[in-house]
């Protein structure tokens, strides 16, 4: 049989097996003497022994368990009696620390269930392990976070489904960062507020704000952060635009399938494609002056300078206020009522194309598990897996 390296310092290899469930390993502590906990005094005198049955990582795929002869001393000063305290082993536990760490990495991009059936692990246990460890991880996550809070930070602040009926989750992101900063109930101005508040911990640190065009989210940010630059993510607004050609175009009834060339972008088309574009906004000469407005739109954010960007969207909203579609008519008003945080990007180009993706992830997790009863434990998993190594230098 091989002779087996433990890589636990504090233990001594007495005895060595293989039986039929894995290696069974008989261990003692090195030291011979222990302190009270009571007093304090030092003793090595020894009451009694006693032998934990203790799991810890694998070899060559096999279970390792360990038995451990635990001394208990008798204390000369106080007469109490107690246990060996043990550094790799936590009172009344079975598994090792280094175990249980190599468990709660497998939780993470798998299932508790999955896990717990792999390892033969009872669900309950394992649960209570992944969550135990997941708790302190995330509180030291959170302080390393506070600590490289810097001015000039940027927000994203958006939405996510997390159940049917239109239940939803705000997620705050660090767009610098590129991590979760928190998840809070629903996307009310209350719970945008909440989360902001518990999270940000001066108000003058926050340069930046990205959103979209939801008003209890701009309500939020302007009562906590009043002198932030608030941006409105740009692609919800060229969505607006391309939601209202679409609408224009199901007024011709023929067109369904012309509904792919309409709303990609000019360049992208191929040869045959824009063929076939001409001959449609042709045969629909009213249609063509939504297809360019759409185009015209597109070029609104290629521009470079906040004084040219203005004269474009002001000039788009005329236009569009005198076509002949009223899905247009109605992008320009929106358009037109949000025109200074929609003009704020030429100033700050952020976007919230980090938390988009983000929040892709975010339903991944939802999925993995086929949803959480308890939101809590999700908004955990979500700051855990959603946040990665982003504290001190990436931070920064």
């Amino acid at each position: 049989m091989l002779s087996i390296s433990l890589g636990l310092p504090e233990f001594k290899v007495i005895k060595q097996e293989l039986l039929s469930y894995g290696y069974a390993i008989h261990v003692e502590k090195t030291e011979t003497q222990e302190r009270c906990p009571h007093c304090g005094f030092a003793t090595s005198s020894v009451h009694d022994r006693r032998t934990r049955k203790v799991r810890d990582l694998a070899i060559f795929h096999q279970p390792v368990y360990l038995f451990v002869k635990v001394k208990r001393y008798r204390c000369w000063n106080c007469s109490q009696v107690f246990s060996a305290s043990l550094e790799s082993i936590p009172p009344n536990q079975h598994y090792t620390n280094r175990f249980c760490e190599y468990l709660y990495e497998l939780c993470e991009g798998s299932t508790i269930q999955e896990v717990s059936r792999k390892h033969r692990i009872p669900y309950t246990t394992l649960e209570r392990i992944y969550y135990s460890i997941a708790s302190k991880k995330a509180k030291e996550r959170q302080a390393a976070k506070g600590a490289s809070f810097q001015e000039g930070m940027v927000l994203s602040l958006d939405e996510i489904a997390v159940k049917k009926g239109h239940q939803y989750e705000t997620v705050l992101m660090d767009a610098k960062a590129e991590s979760v900063m928190g998840m809070h109930a629903d996307r009310q101005c209350d719970s945008a507020i909440n989360l902001l508040s518990q999270n940000i911990l001066s108000k003058e640190m926050v340069q930046t704000v990205i959103l979209d065009m939801w008003e209890p989210y701009h309500k939020a940010v302007r009562a906590l952060f009043p002198s932030a630059s608030i941006v409105i993510d740009k692609y919800h607004v060229v969505q607006k635009v391309t939601q209202a050609l679409d609408q224009a175009r199901k007024e011709f009834s023929p067109l369904k399938k012309a509904r792919y060339l309409l709303l990609k972008g000019c360049e992208k088309l191929r040869k045959d494609q824009r063929l076939r574009l001409d001959d449609i906004l042709e045969e629909y000469p009213a249609l063509s002056i939504a297809y360019y407005l759409k185009e015209l739109f597109r070029d609104f954010y290629r521009t470079d300078g906040y004084n040219e960007a203005k004269e474009r969207l002001e000039e788009w909203i005329q236009l569009a206020k005198q076509s002949p579609f009223a899905s247009f008519q109605e992008a320009a008003n929106t358009l037109e009522r949000w025109k200074e945080p929609i003009l704020s990007y030429f100033l700050c180009p952020y976007t919230n194309a980090r938390i988009e993706g983000t929040n892709h992830k975010i339903k991944n997790i939802k999925r993995r598990a086929y949803g959480y009863r308890n939101l809590e434990r999700f908004r955990l998993r979500v700051f855990l897996e959603c946040t990665g190594n982003t504290t001190g230098s990436q931070a920064a």
